[in-house]
């Protein structure tokens, strides 16, 4: 409404400039006209009888022109009813034929023509105020339908800007009646393209506000059921200790204490475990900031925390890396490359040999990491990125988490996950294949691949 307030001003002003324009231009014409008649009819004789305006039948005054005959020498020799006593305009004075001058504290428009044989002067003249009533008549003439015209803008808009912002009003009912427990999608019927935009974003947001708030409810339930295993062993192995110290003295629970030293390294393991798998599930893979990554760099880090414990089982590492870029998320992936060397190690056999390769073939590149242990039956691969699923019978404890924090990032990075033999036919070999950059178009996001061979 107010824009439309001010474009109508503008307008007014413009039409009144232009009419003030076309009046004035009317008006000289006319004073010019009324020269010639007046110049005519003076050449027999100046009189008094010339007419000195123009009424209309409802004697309102439609023009008023006030004549003046002047002689060569500044007299007036005729004049009109209104016309002053003195000459307009000095007859001395050509350096224009229209004068705009202040005669008895009234200004006038004054239109000057000289007889050809010089006898006299006729000059016309109009009072300025005769033209600013007339322009004030036109505006307030203006003045009352505009106004009429605004109200009726005004209802205009009222009603189709309730009856368009009706949708936007049952979209905020609809927002309005969700609950923290209900992040279901929201119901919108109408058919407007710019809210129904709206809806789906708003959708979309409680998709993943859902699938974050489940996450966290699973991580609470599964660090309830996995550790409460672990701190029932440290509260039983702490009061074993206890009565031991109170009966044989410090020195028979050396032994308690490695294994409680144990038992507290298992809790730890599983904690970060649970807190690094925590950290990845709420996360999407157009949240992911990918960067080059140097795969030598990476290799190295991940070989690099995990050499003291390949140290105590006297297993050898081998590294065949033959890419030097990787576009990726560094820290993500150096998890994965740990938690698959860390795997290994454990489970690979006592004094043997774990594989990390790193290999292009096409669009594809492939990180490996193969170990010559007892390997997996192809039963359990399936399951082997399920959580806290463990293969029975390896005498090896663990948490069953390390694979689905790797296959989590291999989501993130849209890689293929999947398992085949080890070293020389024996163990497991897991391959994470990344596509290359050049072939996003053809990423598969939707779900995570994960193959047995």
């Amino acid at each position: 409404m107010g824009s439309s307030i001010v474009v109508g001003l503008v307008s007014t002003a413009i039409v009144l400039a232009l009419a003030w324009k076309e009046v004035n231009d009317t008006f000289d014409d006319t004073l010019e006209e009324g020269a010639r008649l007046v110049l005519t009819l003076g050449e027999g004789t100046p009189s008094h009888a010339l007419t000195a305006r123009d009424r209309k039948d409802d004697g309102k005054p439609a023009l008023r022109l006030d004549y003046q005959i002047v002689s060569p020498d500044g007299v007036v020799i005729s004049r009109g009813d209104d016309a002053p006593k003195r000459p307009f305009v000095d007859p001395g004075r050509r350096d224009d034929r229209f004068y705009d001058v202040w005669v008895s504290k009234k200004r006038w428009r004054v239109y000057v023509r000289q007889h050809s044989s010089h006898n006299f002067t006729v000059q016309i003249g109009q009072e300025w105020e005769d033209r600013t009533d007339l322009i004030a008549d036109m505006l307030e003439s203006l003045a009352w339908p505009l106004v009429a015209l605004w109200v009726l803008l005004g209802l205009v808009n009222w009603w189709l800007i309730r009856r368009l912002t009706a949708p936007l009003d049952q979209l905020a009912r609809g927002i309005e009646a969700k609950s923290p427990s209900d992040l279901s999608a929201i119901e919108y019927q109408g058919r407007a393209r710019e809210i129904r935009t709206v809806v789906n974003a708003l959708n979309r947001m409680l998709s993943r506000l859902a699938h974050a708030l489940e996450s966290e409810r699973r991580f609470t339930s599964d660090a309830a059921h996995e550790l409460r295993t672990p701190l029932a062993a440290l509260a039983s192995r702490i009061q074993v200790m206890q009565r031991r110290l109170a009966k044989e003295g410090p020195e028979a629970a050396a032994a308690d204490l490695q294994r409680l030293r144990d038992d507290v390294a298992r809790g730890t393991a599983l904690v970060e475990n649970l807190l690094q798998l925590a950290r990845l599930d709420p996360e999407s893979a157009e949240t992911l900031v990918s960067e080059p990554v140097q795969a030598h760099a990476l290799i190295d880090e991940a070989v690099r925390l995990c050499a003291a414990e390949a140290q105590a089982r006297c297993v050898t590492i081998d590294v065949n890396c033959q890419v030097d870029t990787l576009c990726g998320h560094y820290d993500s992936l150096c998890t994965a490359l740990r938690n698959l060397l860390h795997n290994a190690i454990r489970y690979g056999q006592e004094g043997g040999r774990v594989e990390i390769s790193f290999t292009r073939q096409g669009h594809v590149q492939t990180l490996s990491v193969r170990d010559d242990g007892p390997g997996v039956a192809p039963a359990d691969m399936a399951r082997l990125t399920e959580r806290f699923f463990r293969v029975l019978g390896t005498g090896v404890q663990g948490s069953g988490l390390g694979l689905s924090i790797v296959a989590r990032v291999a989501h993130w990075h849209h890689a293929t996950l999947r398992f085949g033999p080890g070293l020389d036919g024996r163990g497991l070999g897991v391959m994470i294949d990344f596509p290359l950059e050049s072939d996003n178009g053809s990423r598969r996001s939707d779900s995570l691949n994960v193959h047995g061979l």
